[in-house]
């Protein structure tokens, strides 16, 4: 490679610059990124529990319009963490604090399943025996302009 070629290539990267807008965007919709470490040989009892509890709210918000979506991720072969759980907002306002909402999704939980509250009361106890919080993020997306 000759020395100007060599030039070229080093200027190339010292005047890489990228621009918001520009070159990408964020998404306007933001994920909540939840990291637990679950213990050795209690995933599947964490998420059998899960369901009952979590991935039940997660429905209510969901068909209620509140969020987008949610998601449960495991990994087999972690050994810490090894489940995320995701929650995919609208946009950062659909985050909000909203006492409206609340009492809407606590109303819907108790009219489909109120009838388990010591149980799930149990359930949701136990969590802190079996796990521990590694994370807790706000996450969105980039999306590159080509």
């Amino acid at each position: 490679m000759n020395k100007f070629m060599s030039f070229i290539l080093i200027f190339s990267f010292l005047n890489i610059s990228a621009e918001v807008w520009e070159d990408y965007e964020p998404s306007e919709e933001q994920v909540q990124l939840t990291v637990i470490s679950v213990q050795p040989n209690y995933l599947d009892n964490y998420l059998v529990n899960l369901k009952r509890t979590w991935v039940r709210g997660m429905e209510i918000q969901k068909e209620l319009g509140y969020i987008v979506d949610y998601g449960v991720w495991t990994s087999e072969s972690a050994n810490s963490p090894n489940v995320w759980l995701t929650i995919t907002y609208e946009n950062m306002a659909a985050m909000q604090p909203n006492k409206e909402r609340y009492d809407a999704v606590n109303a819907e939980f108790e009219k489909r399943f109120g009838d388990d509250d010591e149980e799930l009361d149990v359930i949701s106890k136990g969590y802190e025996e079996i796990r521990s919080m590694v994370d807790n993020q706000i996450i969105n997306r980039v999306k590159f302009n080509m």
